[in-house]
């Protein structure tokens, strides 16, 4: 005759050993992939669509200005090799033909980032603000988050 021994293992416990090999897996594969990780092919990307950079209503315009098209900021290499976050707002004037000028920064964290920011400001396509049917020069300010992913 033979003797089996046979123990009852909670669901809890296979659940919990399960659980912490899919996240150690998932940890090790994070950690190995973000050492390659281009930070400027994330720059050329388009950006979302946005109504307005304009926050409140003025007496200078009927319509503000809006982007029409325009990539994100390139991340400066040696921020993004530290993975360092950042925080700029610009303040542009956009023209009746729908270009920026007049940059000044009213906020940031990095000269970089700021740097950056301008460069991109200055290649996205504005439609400028509009009062009584025709395009009129006005002020804009435009926050950036640099985020690392």
């Amino acid at each position: 005759m033979i003797n089996v021994k046979v123990e009852r293992v909670s669901p809890t416990a296979i659940w919990r050993n399960v659980t912490f090999l899919n996240l150690a897996t998932f940890l090790a594969l994070v950690a190995a992939g973000c050492k390659n990780i281009n930070y400027q092919d994330r720059a050329r990307t388009p950006l979302k669509p946005m109504v307005s950079v304009v926050h409140s209503k003025s007496g200078d315009f009927d319509t503000p200005p809006r982007v029409l098209e325009g990539n994100r900021p390139e991340y400066p290499e040696a921020e993004a090799d530290r993975r360092e976050k950042g925080y700029v707002v610009i303040i542009c004037t956009i023209g009746v033909d729908g270009h920026a000028r007049d940059y000044g920064i009213e906020l940031m964290t990095n000269p970089a980032f700021a740097y950056e920011a301008v460069r991109a400001i200055d290649k996205w396509k504005w439609a400028p603000a509009l009062k009584n049917g025709r395009p009129v020069a006005q002020k804009v300010r435009v926050p950036m988050h640099f985020n690392v992913l």
